[in-house]
């Protein structure tokens, strides 16, 4: 299958990052066809962003295998929902209402006529150990799928963010590669080999950033994915009450920092365990031990949800409508997914 003729169906598509990750890997002629959620709230981000995209506002255990064929899609992307198998939910995995859908979907597959070429899932750390992932593999490997999963970081391809997740890539056995890293027998690589890693560190990165070469541990500062306005800093300040109260939980970076901590659903509600909180002290005291700080050192505020989006490679031609409020950009950012990692995945998946 030639990449010029890429038509990619989006499941679960959320606010586009799939769709973006697809815009921006470089592949010529590669187009989403479809995309496919049942968010009210995300669907009116995505179609503000992509308005010319068939976009159905339903759940994916309503589409059959007739309806999947007509699309004539030959990528699949796809990031199912993570609660059930997230370290801090329930753990239920297929017992959880909330993966009938992606059974569903592995029950469908089979039963289309036409062969898809191509397939990329996203979800948590996690996902790997759970049944559902087995049943995954085994559908694959049913239908004649080489497969070969990753547990990726952004910190990993230098973008300043802890944010792993599984990844999935599967090819129609049809192709025919032997490529070594596509080994069934192998399904997680805890990092990329060493080949791929330095193939990928030194290549521009698809979404205008500079990516570091040599060491994977080498990031940029976060004052590159920054809004510099005055006005960021005073709506996003963290109040004298907040940082007194909270402080010693905080995980505190300055504008040289070359990491954050994962930015979840729940910023902007809640301080400790949802994402990192900026220093703006011309001290930077970033460093002191949380048992020694005080409030009169910092200048503490939030990243406002660009800066995330930012931090996520998310392009500046993405923005969210003006009836978004900033609590629900803040929870579909921490739904959604690093497009830069995405994009160097798919262009993996497709040329090698």
């Amino acid at each position: 299958m030639s990449e010029a003729s890429l038509r990619a169906l989006e499941l679960y598509c959320g606010i586009g990052g799939m769709h973006y990750a697809l815009k921006l890997c470089g592949l010529e002629n590669a187009e989403v066809i479809a995309a496919v959620d049942i968010s009210p709230l995300s669907n009116a981000v995505y179609r503000h962003n992509f308005p010319g995209v068939l976009h159905m506002e339903k759940g994916i255990e309503g589409l059959s295998a007739g309806e999947l064929d007509r699309l004539k899609f030959n990528l699949l992307m796809m990031s199912p929902p993570c609660q059930p198998f997230t370290r801090v939910g329930l753990k239920k995995d297929i017992e959880d209402p909330r993966t009938k859908s992606f059974l569903h979907l592995l029950s469908v597959l089979p039963k289309m006529t036409n062969r898809v070429t191509y397939i990329l899932l996203e979800n948590v750390k996690g996902f790997e150990e759970s049944r559902a992932y087995k049943m995954f593999c085994e559908t694959l490997d049913q239908l004649g799928y080489v497969r070969q999963g990753f547990l990726l970081s952004p910190k990993q391809l230098g973008i300043p963010n802890s944010r792993q997740r599984y990844y999935m890539l599967a090819k129609c056995s049809q192709l025919g590669f032997d490529k070594k890293w596509y080994k069934s027998k192998q399904p997680i690589l805890k990092s990329l080999p060493e080949d791929i890693k330095l193939q990928l560190l030194s290549s521009s990165c698809p979404v205008g950033l500079q990516t570091t070469s040599g060491s994977s541990d080498t990031c940029q500062p976060l004052q590159n994915f920054l809004e510099q306005s005055d006005s960021t800093c005073e709506n996003y300040e963290l109040s004298k009450d907040t940082t007194e109260r909270y402080l010693s939980v905080m995980d505190i970076v300055s504008p040289s920092s070359t990491g954050s901590t994962c930015f979840t659903k729940s910023y902007g509600q809640y301080i400790e365990g949802t994402g990192s909180i900026l220093n703006l002290s011309p001290n930077n005291n970033n460093t002191t031990a949380s048992c020694d700080r005080k409030a009169q050192h910092y200048k503490l505020r939030y990243f406002s949800p660009r800066e995330i989006a930012n931090i996520m490679c998310f392009p500046k031609t993405f923005y969210f409508p003006e009836t978004i409020t900033r609590k629900q950009q803040y929870r579909l950012l921490g739904n959604s997914l690093n497009v830069h990692v995405v994009a160097y995945l798919l262009k993996l998946l497709v040329t090698q």
